[in-house]
């Protein structure tokens, strides 16, 4: 006999509190991998006909309170290499910036996630003085920079470091300038629409939430959560 799985435990769990009556309910995933899993879960608990509960994720589901699209990612990444040119004057080709944007983009999208004053966050960072050289980075990571560096004229590990950090000083009004400008465009990363839709939508939604609206929504196999998560399963808890 096959050990239950978690989602095995709680479709049985779920199905047994509702006596199978589950229509009513949104289910919510952090992916559609483990809504797929959970619906064949629930179909071997009966061999009577049932209605099945909506199937979401955690992303379908910030979606449908934003007023943006979630941009596709070359596009992202494109748009910050502009961001990325306006504000720090370097004339960088994007085939060497992309991979460079690709962990910038991550890092924005963190800050997001977490709720961070992204002024605070560089701000601090900036202000990081134990950078006297860069012996404790891997050889390969001194090479990445290097690279990275790579239209300025040779660099030594000191003028490394300062330049680094110079670079590092200009990552808020990058982050603000690619932020404004998918804004305008009626894009955003992940990130930056998750937070948008707890900063600015989830109040307004609550307000306009009558009792006969409301419904039931189970979020299933989260871990670890984000800020914006915590705010969005308290808004529908409350």
């Amino acid at each position: 006999m096959n050990t239950p799985t978690f989602l095995d435990i709680a479709a049985k769990d779920l199905y047994v509190k509702t006596n199978g009556q589950l229509s009513d309910m949104t289910l919510v995933f952090p992916n559609k991998r483990a809504a797929l899993f959970f619906n064949k879960a629930l179909t071997e608990l009966t061999d009577k006909p049932m209605w099945s509960p909506c199937y979401t994720t955690i992303s379908e589901l910030f979606r449908q309170y934003s007023d943006v699209e979630a941009g596709d990612k070359i596009k992202l990444v494109c748009d910050l290499h502009v961001s990325y040119t306006k504000i720090t004057g370097i004339d960088e080709p994007l085939d060497k910036f992309y991979g460079w944007g690709e962990v910038m983009l991550s890092d924005f999208d963190d800050i997001d996630k977490h709720l961070a004053d992204a002024q605070k966050v560089f701000s601090l960072l900036g202000n990081i003085h134990e950078l006297d050289g860069v012996e404790y980075l891997t050889e390969s990571q001194q090479d990445a920079l290097r690279q990275f560096f790579s239209n300025f004229s040779k660099e030594h590990n000191t003028e490394l470091k300062r330049r680094f950090l110079q670079l590092w000083n200009k990552f808020y009004d990058i982050y603000t300038d690619y932020n404004n400008r998918l804004k305008a465009q009626g894009i955003a990363y992940e990130g930056m629409l998750y937070r948008d839709v707890i900063e600015n939508k989830i109040k307004k939604s609550a307000e306009e939430i009558h009792d006969d609206d409301r419904q039931t929504y189970v979020f299933v196999g989260f871990n670890l959560l984000h800020d914006v998560e915590i705010e969005l399963f308290s808004f529908f808890q409350k």
